[in-house]
């Protein structure tokens, strides 16, 4: 069974049209954005940008935190139980207790980041406002709307917002000093976004108070998922964030700018397997096995497709989005980051769709956790050494490992699980 054959099975329609919906979404996170970045980058310059895409890499930390590996666990529970209301709705509403004391306590830890660290006191509201985000996303019942395989509102909703952000900003960012409105509007665009996602959700659930028990059963389930989420996080946000102390604002811009376009690429694949796992988290392992094995081709192709046009056309394509001349200089740097289109394309298929289907949360949290103290360390050194090189490089580097420990567990498990069949 290809791609194509899955998409022509009548019962697979709703799967067809969850992953529209979940690709308008995540078109609207990612591309629409991507229009007004290179308005952004001239209006703002380097340097301001690059202080913006700091504070918005501190909030995407504190988001994954916040998620606390729901995006994959509920998604996951929910499918199981999307017909029993009474079950939905407890579930819905100890997830979301656990999400409101994150939220509140991720804003404490920001609070005291600004307030003690010199890095973030010249300006601390950039990075109160990009909280905005934070609390947006968490709000925004994704998971809940995979698990049932409803998204066809919970898209409408998502986009309207985010046009919001998109439009406003030609609107209220017309030079540098304006700087600060562009966390200001896109916490809005998330937090608008996510209200109505909320207050949309609640026709299919019912009030109830929240279990303690059952609540701490629930966390401790995703922590394997926190620390894979958080482990990704750190050789996917960190980079960023780490040039700005190393390197400066002007340069952390210029590697963002980049990132950027790269991250862009992902919003093909992630709202693919997302909108499968619901559908693939309730086959046997065999059905499992057999779709992975026939989607990678697909996958292989398409990323390796992406990843040529970026290294031959790289110079044309900032210049065409960018038109700054210190970006467009660092063009190397965008053909090295093109490489993870394709080993982020490959690996996401392993640590987003299969090791979650199969609930192999732990051997998952074993690879992403190798694979961000790897990256941390190697960052660092390289970093002080290199300056931005090193961090495309290191980037690129931790990419192929994951992909090399993800190919080598998922080919492990396979055979386990295989020798266990035989032995019964």
């Amino acid at each position: 069974m290809n791609l194509l054959s899955f998409w022509k099975n009548r019962n697979n329609n709703n799967v067809f049209s969850n992953y529209i919906s979940l690709l308008l979404i995540q078109g609207s996170n990612f591309i629409l954005p991507l229009i007004a970045l290179p308005y952004l980058v001239i209006t703002l310059g380097v340097e301001k940008y690059g202080l913006v895409m700091i504070a918005q890499s501190i909030a995407i930390f504190f988001t994954v935190i916040v998620d606390f590996g729901f995006n994959i666990s509920a998604t996951r529970q929910v499918a199981l139980i999307k017909d029993d209301k009474k079950k939905l709705s407890q579930f819905f509403w100890n997830v979301y207790s656990i999400k409101f004391i994150l939220i509140f306590a991720t804003f404490l830890l920001l609070l005291c980041l600004v307030l003690f660290l010199d890095k973030f006191k010249p300006y601390p509201l950039v990075y109160l406002y990009s909280f905005g985000l934070v609390i947006g996303q968490a709000i925004f019942p994704t998971w809940f709307f995979q698990g049932i395989e409803k998204m066809k509102m919970i898209m409408i909703i998502n986009l309207i917002a985010k046009l919001f952000f998109t439009i406003s900003i030609f609107f209220f960012v017309l030079n540098p000093e304006d700087f600060e409105f562009v966390p200001i509007l896109n916490g809005l665009g998330f937090v608008f976004s996510g209200f109505l996602g909320f207050v949309y959700s609640l026709k299919y659930v019912n009030l109830v108070m929240p279990r303690c028990n059952e609540v701490i059963q629930i966390s401790r389930e995703s922590l394997y998922l926190l620390a894979s989420n958080f482990a990704v996080n750190l050789y996917t946000s960190s980079n960023t964030l780490i040039l700005g102390f190393f390197a400066g604002d002007s340069i952390a811009g210029v590697y963002a700018s980049m990132e950027k376009l790269v991250v862009a690429t992902k919003s093909i694949y992630i709202p693919l397997y997302q909108a499968i796992f619901p559908y693939l988290s309730s086959k046997s392992f065999e059905k499992i096995k057999i779709f992975i094995k026939k989607i990678r081709p697909v996958i292989l192709t398409s990323g390796l497709v992406i990843s040529i046009i970026i290294i031959l056309e790289s110079d044309s394509i900032l210049n065409f989005i960018y038109r700054d001349q210190l970006i467009v200089s660092y063009f190397r740097i965008f053909q090295i980051l093109g490489v993870i289109a394709l080993l982020s394309a490959l690996n996401m298929l392993y640590v987003t769709l299969f090791f979650p289907a199969i609930k192999a949360y732990k051997t998952r949290m074993k690879i992403l956790v190798f694979a961000g103290v790897f990256h941390v360390i190697l960052v660092l050194f390289f970093a002080e050494f290199y300056g931005i090189y090193g961090v495309a490089i290191s980037a690129v580097m931790t990419e192929l490992i994951i992909l090399i420990l993800a190919h080598y567990y998922c080919n492990k498990q396979i055979k386990r699980l295989v020798k266990t069949e035989f032995n019964n």
